[in-house]
């Protein structure tokens, strides 16, 4: 479960970008994910859980996941396009397109803090 090392991750970056006493007051992550980043939001949650069991500092802070549609930009005509059913078709010109613009991502949004 590579999840599990996400968490890790999300977790190193904000020790490294703020200050002890700004983590302590720390509440919520807010994380996007996109459809095709491989990563399973449900799974996400479940390492976020098992995460406070070794590091109880932040029992108190809620995850937050969003996923982020799948989007497409045509080569051709420059139209961004909502990709449904996996059909990378663009809506405009009706031309094939593998010009992902949006949908591979994970992106820690937000990060809520106590005042």
């Amino acid at each position: 479960m590579h999840e599990t090392s996400i968490v890790n991750s999300i977790m190193r970056t904000l020790e490294q970008e703020f200050e002890v006493e700004k983590l302590n007051k720390m509440k919520a992550i807010h994380l996007k994910v996109g459809i095709l980043s491989n990563i399973e939001p449900r799974l996400l949650h479940n390492a976020y859980s098992a995460y406070h069991m070794t590091n109880p500092g932040y029992h108190h802070v809620k995850l937050h996941i969003e996923s982020t549609e799948l989007k497409i930009q045509c080569e051709i005509c420059n139209h961004i396009t909502e990709v449904k059913n996996y059909r990378f078709v663009c809506a405009n010109c009706e031309k094939p397109c593998k010009n992902v613009i949006q949908g591979e991502e994970m992106l820690i949004h937000k990060v809520e803090f106590e005042d």
